[in-house]
């Protein structure tokens, strides 16, 4: 009962996970640059003359905010205007992505067959490979997407001050999705950890005995059964003349 309990917790946490997964890879919010209309005098307030612009990188778009106004987003023109560190993460992110979804879909099947097969010949390493392939493939895509948020925030710290990257920009800032990252790493790490522990736990509990075809007699009862079949054929097998 208690490893199906942990078993739903970890499909609980995996489904989270993969939600946040999905939100993460869409996300615009990846790296905000700040611009400025013109250069004007900068209070504490904010600027004198002049406007703020924000820009948001995202992996598929780029989107433009100005104070007060819509936010105008679009695709990004060429596969130059995306730096390294985005062309990478749109890829691992998408591998990610498509790993959580499958180890999630893969811990229910288990959860499923490990409680639903009735057969006694089963083995628990057949009925349980479901939670450990679910199991690794939730620290797979963590891995990706520990990458590719680390390459990111580091990316974005070292050119935080480079001309080319922020172009006339004011600062240039770590983006809301890598804040979303860490809390989904830490559903995926737990949710793997958990579904590899149950199926550590399930297959290494000793088997019980069990018998999955007709009941077989102790050996002592045997031997008088078979005696008593002998002596029975025996019988049936002597003419009637040697009784009179």
């Amino acid at each position: 009962m208690g490893c199906i309990l942990m078993h739903i917790l970890g499909i609980i946490f995996g489904g989270i996970g993969v939600i946040l997964t999905w939100v993460i890879t869409f996300m615009v919010q990846w790296r905000l640059v700040v611009l400025a209309e013109n250069n004007g005098l900068v209070i504490e307030t904010g600027r004198i003359d002049g406007t703020w612009f924000s820009r948001y990188d995202g992996l598929w778009l780029t989107c433009l905010y100005q104070y007060k106004e819509t936010m105008h987003c679009t695709t990004y023109n060429t596969q130059v205007s995306l730096t390294p560190d985005l062309k990478a993460s749109r890829v691992f992110m998408c591998f990610a992505l498509g790993l959580t979804v499958l180890a999630f879909f893969c811990s229910i099947l288990g959860i499923v067959s490990s409680c639903c097969c009735s057969c006694c010949c089963c083995s628990k390493q057949d009925r349980h490979c479901l939670t450990l392939t679910a199991g690794i493939l939730y620290l797979i895509s963590l891995v990706l997407i520990f990458i590719s948020v680390v390459w990111v925030t580091v990316y974005i710290t070292q050119k935080s001050y480079s001309t080319n990257l922020t172009q006339g920009a004011v600062r240039i800032e770590i983006g809301e999705a890598l804040m979303v990252a860490w809390p989904c790493i830490a559903f995926i790490l737990f949710s793997g950890i958990d579904l590899i522990v149950i199926w550590s736990c399930a297959c290494g509990c000793p088997r019980p005995k069990t018998y999955c075809n007709s009941y077989k007699l102790p050996m002592e009862q045997r031997k008088v059964q078979q005696c008593n079949d002998d002596c029975s054929d025996m019988r049936a097998s002597t003419p009637r003349m040697q009784y009179l």
